[in-house]
């Protein structure tokens, strides 16, 4: 895919996933557990209720924090439409939302309220590996396929 992409030109590509999995990063084993069993399909875009209360769409896994995020939402735009807070305080505690419940799932291994932020690729990762070995195969994958293309 990497190399497709390239050729259709993108200037890289985002790889969050894959590496949050590798054996030197920090994320805390009941994290990397929770991607180990995930499945493509429940790679979700966090959706946006309102205009009124922009938010940045993030991918990531269904749990109960995610379902806050949803009511965090609600609530935040009901506030919005009774000038019970501005736009800038109301997106200032969408992301202190978001903040907290990351770290509470990569650091604290809070995989039920944490947030699980993971693209659709989680499906294909089975195991925790080295970087080293991640970028190998990566970079393979590239060459065998700009190979095959006669590049």
């Amino acid at each position: 895919m990497i190399a497709h992409l390239l050729l259709m030109g993108a200037a890289g590509v985002q790889m969050g996933t894959i590496f949050a999995m590798a054996e030197e990063s920090p994320c805390h084993p009941a994290f990397k557990e929770r991607f180990c069993k995930a499945r493509a399909r429940e790679a979700f875009a966090t959706p946006q209720y309102s205009s009124a209360l922009p938010v940045v769409a993030v991918r990531a896994l269904k749990n109960k924090g995610s379902e806050e995020f949803g009511r965090l939402q609600l609530e935040l735009i009901q506030k919005l439409e009774r000038g019970e807070i501005s736009r800038i305080q109301a997106q200032y505690e969408v992301e202190k939302y978001w903040v907290g419940a990351l770290r509470r799932a990569v650091q604290d291994g809070d995989v039920e309220h944490g947030s699980l932020m993971a693209g659709q690729s989680v499906g294909l990762i089975q195991d925790s590996k080295p970087v080293k070995e991640i970028v190998r195969g990566l970079v393979a994958e590239a060459e065998e396929t700009f190979a095959g293309l006669g590049l």
